[in-house]
């Protein structure tokens, strides 16, 4: 079987001739830098890479200096065991202190490490959930350029049936001067030509909003014109059996909901380490400085070293990590439904998206089949018409069966693009190098 079926219309839009001229290629290009989804996407995912950089830190000692001095003005009355009293009026003092304090967790029952490894875990799911947003969003984008390409030939269709209702007015016009054709065929003529003109508008109409629906996935000017030039190609070659292999493992909605459940485990498992005691290295080291004019000490200085362990156990928590370790399963059993439905929604996704383009390749087989009859009716009709032994009422019939065969083959293959390109989201390929082709 032939793997691609290519549609290319070869012609001018009058409408917008000097647009600029933009290919898939570089619209994607342009979505994947400035669409705000992805972008908002991306800050996230640093985010989590920037926390899973600095998770070593868990094991590092935290170091802590503190520094003060205090004045004191009080009135001061003494009584001693040993000699007379002493009265003080506006006694002052000060005291002055400096002290830095290292504490070296040396043991938390593991939650360290499991702390780490979450972080870890946290990234990788981060990444598949930033990569889901960006095939989403390139779905979406691929999908409205197509819509673009869409209607662009549609504008087509219908520029070509006015050129031809111009030169049947034409044609009436020359027959009707030397009384060939009635007046009634001149009008008539004139209706159909005024129709087509209408309908172009309409379409015009709907290429721009096409166009405006682009823009803003692209993250520019919604005003902004260009031109879509690539053709809508159709792969042929995918299967049904190979995508769904593809959807277990590719798929990154599935894939991110695998990592949440790894971390959902190590919460669980985070808890449990609660239950163990923690042990701490202590270092310290300060100066302190005291002077006073009443007291027993007049001054007093010192600096030095203090260091020791410490050891600390919750043995009893009004049964908060029962109550946590339960909490934790729960979610845990709730993820792997999640993951459950999720696979079951997208295989069943993947099923009808795959109908639906195995129906559309065989769809435009036959309105390919069926335009090349229109079309040539539609020739014959005209050049019996020219002659005089066709009336208008039949010309129009056939000139209208070719534009509804030619648009309906127009249509067949964009849903077959558009069900390519579900098939290739769902399964998880759609970022990968030849998708986008």
């Amino acid at each position: 079987m032939i793997k691609y079926i290519t549609f290319i219309f070869i012609g001018l839009f009058s409408f917008n001739a000097v647009a600029q001229e933009v290919s898939l290629e570089e619209a994607v290009s342009i979505g994947m830098e400035n669409n705000f989804s992805i972008r908002t996407a991306k800050n996230i995912e640093k985010e989590a890479v920037l926390n899973s950089n600095y998770a070593y830190s868990a094991f590092l000692p935290v170091i802590d200096i503190a520094s003060g001095q205090s004045f004191d003005i009080e009135d001061v009355n003494q009584q001693f065991i040993e000699g007379p009293p002493r009265e003080i009026n506006g006694a002052k003092s000060n005291r002055f202190n400096v002290r830095g304090d290292l504490t070296w967790t040396l043991f938390d029952g593991t939650k360290m490490f499991l702390d780490y490894k979450a972080l870890q875990v946290e990234r990788n799911k981060t990444r598949f959930e930033t990569q889901a947003v960006l095939e989403n969003t390139l779905g979406s984008i691929i999908q409205s350029y197509f819509q673009l390409v869409f209607e662009q030939y549609q504008f087509s269709v219908l520029e070509s049936a006015v050129e031809l209702s111009q030169e049947r007015l034409e044609i009436a016009e020359a027959n009707y001067e030397v009384g060939r054709f009635s007046k009634t065929e001149l009008l008539a003529a004139q209706v159909d030509l005024n129709t087509d003109k209408s309908n172009l508008m309409n379409q015009e109409e709907l290429v721009q909003q096409a166009r405006v629906s682009l823009n803003l996935l692209l993250g520019q000017d919604p005003n902004h014109e260009f031109i879509a030039t690539d053709s809508m190609s159709i792969d042929t070659s995918l299967e049904l059996n190979q995508l769904i292999e593809d959807l277990n493992t590719r798929n990154k909605e599935l894939l991110a909901l695998m990592q949440q459940e790894d971390i959902l485990k190590i919460q669980n498992k985070t808890v449990n380490t609660e239950l163990l005691p923690q042990v701490d290295f202590n270092l310290g080291y300060g100066y302190s400085n005291l002077n006073a004019q009443a007291g027993f000490l007049l001054q007093n200085q010192a600096l030095g070293l203090s260091y020791g362990l410490s050891l600390s156990w919750r043995i009893f928590d009004r049964l908060d990590r029962r109550r946590r370790n339960q909490t934790t399963q729960i979610a845990v059993e709730n993820n792997t439904i999640a993951m459950q439905e999720l696979e079951n929604q997208l295989q069943g996704d993947l099923s009808s998206a795959y109908v639906r383009y195995k129906n559309k390749i065989d769809l435009i087989k036959l309105e390919n089949e069926n335009l090349d009859v229109a079309q040539e009716n539609a020739d014959i009709a005209l050049e019996r018409y020219k002659v005089g032994r066709s009336n208008s009422i039949e010309l129009r019939e056939f000139q209208l069966n070719s534009i509804e065969a030619e648009s309906r083959l127009l249509n067949a293959i964009y849903l077959a693009k558009q069900s390519e390109i579900n098939l290739l989201a769902i399964s998880g390929n759609l970022l990968t190098k030849d998708s986008i082709n």
